[in-house]
């Protein structure tokens, strides 16, 4: 058995409190990929919670039979800050409440502790090397707030690894995945093995968000010759309210799936039927904006293929003399799956509401990015 638990203690944020990640680890330092996982960064994203404990046990399995050839590392809730940010009951995991911003946001870029490490480096394969300087560089960051130094443990756990899945969910929506362009080919092969019709690529997302801080540093390095050294996607497991056992525990065997396909594990559960993914470019997804207040009535469903111009819902005034003319139509812009929506009916003027994968590029009408928010 190579499974051991770490408890890492946090800063405490007030007299009488004192909060800690855990850290599941299998396997051997060292002994082949490295793999880490965390779910709910974002605290008030449930689905992967449930999910990562589905393949704790299911790895416990795979480590008593002598089958673990990697390193896997679990973190299964990686923001005990966000999780304790309670008002009237509703968890509000998704901004701090310190003021320091969205939680998957603005991580340190350590781009040229990479390119540094890659140019003094005298080894033909400089990948170690970038590693250890990378690992050494998180360990001076700084960590004057609980924040910080939740981002600085994260990152230490991570920034080695070869393969990086940050799980998330949306409000309401099908599973997807955030990738980089250059990992498109081993991103489909994760989104098969989970079932995940949707896969969405990206040259690098906007504000620094905890997937690009892993890859980044390679990004640097590439004109050094030095291939990719991290494989890091967001997945999406559906929506906030898509939480049983029912759809956790083939989630896990997908992701197992996943591991068996990259050698890290040496069993896999019974491989799946394939599935027809939509691929599409950030710069085809249509952000759906409602076009002023009221309440969503919806005219299409996830995972309806939706047409340029067709009506996606219906934005209805309260507040209108006349209930015929108190009803805007919200119409796509693309003709796509419709893979995600806004869980909450009551919304207000430029809300983004919904988003369709689609095949062309659109203009950028909005301003900011997809994932601005």
């Amino acid at each position: 058995m190579t499974h051991t638990i770490s408890t890492i203690p946090l800063l405490s944020p007030t007299p009488g409190i004192q909060r800690h990640l855990k850290v599941h680890r299998f396997g051997q330092e060292r002994s082949g990929l490295k793999v880490y996982l965390q779910a709910a960064l974002h605290a008030d994203e449930w689905p992967g919670l449930l999910t990562l404990q589905h393949l704790i046990g299911l790895l416990k399995k795979v480590d008593q039979r002598g089958g673990i050839n990697g390193e896997v590392v679990i973190v299964p809730y990686a923001n005990p800050i966000g999780m304790d940010q309670r008002i009237n009951g509703v968890v509000l995991g998704r901004h701090s409440f310190s003021a320091q911003g969205n939680f998957n946001r603005d991580w340190p870029d350590l781009s040229n502790v990479a390119i540094e490490a890659a140019e003094h480096s005298n080894s033909e394969n400089k990948a170690p090397a970038i590693k250890q300087a990378l690992k050494k560089a998180v360990g001076r960051l700084q960590k004057t707030t609980p924040l910080d130094e939740l981002k600085a443990v994260l990152l230490h756990e991570s920034i080695d690894a070869d393969i990086v899945l940050d799980v998330h969910c949306d409000s309401e929506a099908l599973t997807h995945i955030y990738c980089n362009k250059r990992q498109q080919t081993e991103s489909l092969e994760l989104a098969q093995d989970v079932a995940c019709p949707v896969l969405l690529m990206e040259d690098m997302p906007d504000g620094n968000p905890f997937d690009s801080a892993q890859i980044k540093p390679w990004l640097a390095v590439e004109h050094l010759g030095v291939p990719m050294g991290c494989h890091s996607v967001t997945l999406e497991l559906r929506g906030q309210s898509d939480v049983s056992d029912q759809l956790a525990k083939p989630d896990a065997e997908g992701i197992l799936r996943f591991l068996a396909r990259r050698g890290v594990i040496s069993e896999a559960p019974t491989e799946i039927a394939a599935i027809e993914i939509q691929q599409s470019n950030l710069e085809a997804v249509d952000s759906v904006r409602s076009p002023g207040a009221g309440i969503i009535v919806w005219h299409k469903q996830l995972g309806d293929v939706v047409r340029q111009g067709e009506t996606v819902a219906s934005i209805v005034d309260p507040d209108a003399d006349d209930p015929e003319t108190g009803r805007s139509l919200v119409l796509a812009r693309t003709t796509g799956i419709l893979f995600s929506r806004e869980r909450d009916v009551l919304v207000g003027p430029g809300d983004r509401i919904a988003k369709i994968a689609g095949n062309n590029n659109l203009e950028n009408i909005y301003g900011g990015g997809l994932l601005s928010l």
